[in-house]
C-alpha cells in the first residue's frame, strides 16, 4: 500500500510559517498541512498568503490542507450565535487561503472545551448547523472540510457525542482521525468504525499515555502495528500528517528522524 505522507506547521506555533517550511524542506519532507497559531500563520493576510505560496512553489511542496483557527471565541458548538458566526468565519478564510495555495481541505476542530458542566448535546445540534454551512459554501470553492476527532474529555470526544454529528451532516464532509486524541481514550478503533468512507485524513503523533504529547510516532505508547493495518483494512488513501510538537534545538533533524520513523512504522 502506498502511503502519503505530510507534516504540520502548526505545531511550530512560536516560529514564522516560512522558516518552519524551510526546515520541512531541510528534513526531506514535500507536503505540508498549513497552522494557523497566532504569530506563525495569518490567513486573513493577503501578504502572507502570497509570501508562502511563493515559498511553497520555490520548494516544491505541496500545500495538502490547513488548519483553521480555532480556541477562545472560535467554537463551533458555542451556545452564542455571534461566536458561532466567528468560528464559521475563520474557517471560510482558512479555506480561501488554502485555496489560494492550492491546497483542498480545511481541517477544523468542533470545540476545545470540556463536556462537564456543558450540555453537549445542544452543543453538538449549534456545530452540526455551523458545519453543513460550511459544507455548503466550501462545496463552491472545491474545498473539502475535514472534522477532526477531539481529545476524549472534550464535547464530541466519545464515539457517541462524534457519531451525533457525523450522521447529521447533510453534504460530503470528511473526518481527520488524530491519532493522540482516539487513543488517549482507548476509541481508535470505535472512530475509524463510524468514520467509514469521511475518513480522509490522519494526524500522526504519539502519547505517554496521560496527555497530548504530540511525540513522534514510536516515541510513546501507541501500538503502530495496529494503527497501520486498520487502515490498511478500510483502504486508506488520505494524508497521513506528521504533527508532533516542534523542538527546542535543530529543526531539520528532528523532523528528518520524525518522518523517516514515521514512514518506517508504516511498513515504507
Amino acid at each position: 500500500m502506498k502511503w502519503q505522507f505530510a507534516a504540520a506547521t502548526g505545531c511550530c506555533p512560536d516560529r514564522p510559517v516560512v522558516a518552519t517550511i524551510d526546515a520541512f524542506y531541510d528534513a526531506g519532507i514535500t507536503a505540508v498541512e498549513l497552522g494557523t497559531p497566532p504569530g506563525h500563520f495569518d490567513p486573513w493576510s493577503h501578504e502572507e498568503v502570497r509570501a508562502v505560496r511563493t515559498r511553497l512553489r520555490q520548494l516544491a511542496i505541496k500545500p495538502v490542507s490547513i488548519h483553521a483557527p480555532f480556541g477562545g471565541l472560535l467554537d463551533l458548538t458555542d451556545p452564542n450565535p455571534h461566536h458561532r458566526n466567528a468560528a464559521i468565519g475563520a474557517v471560510l478564510s482558512a479555506a480561501t487561503a488554502v485555496r489560494e495555495l492550492g491546497g483542498s481541505r480545511v481541517v477544523v476542530h468542533l470545540s476545545d472545551v470540556p463536556r462537564e458542566g456543558q450540555d453537549v448535546y445542544a452543543r453538538l445540534g449549534h456545530a452540526v448547523e455551523a458545519l453543513n454551512v460550511l459544507a455548503r459554501a466550501l462545496l463552491q470553492m472545491s474545498v473539502l472540510l475535514a472534522v477532526e476527532t477531539p481529545l476524549p474529555h472534550l464535547i464530541g470526544g466519545n464515539p457517541a457525542e462524534f457519531m451525533t454529528v457525523i450522521q447529521r451532516l447533510l453534504l460530503p464532509v470528511g473526518v481527520c482521525l488524530d491519532t493522540s486524541h482516539t487513543t488517549l481514550g482507548d476509541h481508535w478503533d470505535e472512530f475509524v468504525q463510524l468514520a467509514g468512507p469521511r475518513l480522509i485524513h490522519v494526524h500522526a503523533n504519539d502519547h505517554r499515555g496521560h496527555s497530548d504529547d504530540h511525540l513522534p510516532p514510536g516515541e510513546g505508547i501507541i501500538d503502530w502495528r495496529r494503527v497501520r493495518s486498520t487502515l490498511e483494512h478500510v483502504d486508506f488513501t488520505g494524508w497521513i500528517v506528521l504533527e508532533v510538537a516542534c523542538p527546542e534545538g535543530a529543526m531539520a533533524p528532528y523532523f528528518m528522524n520524525a518522518i523517516s520513523r514515521t514512514r518506517q512504522l508504516f511498513g515504507e
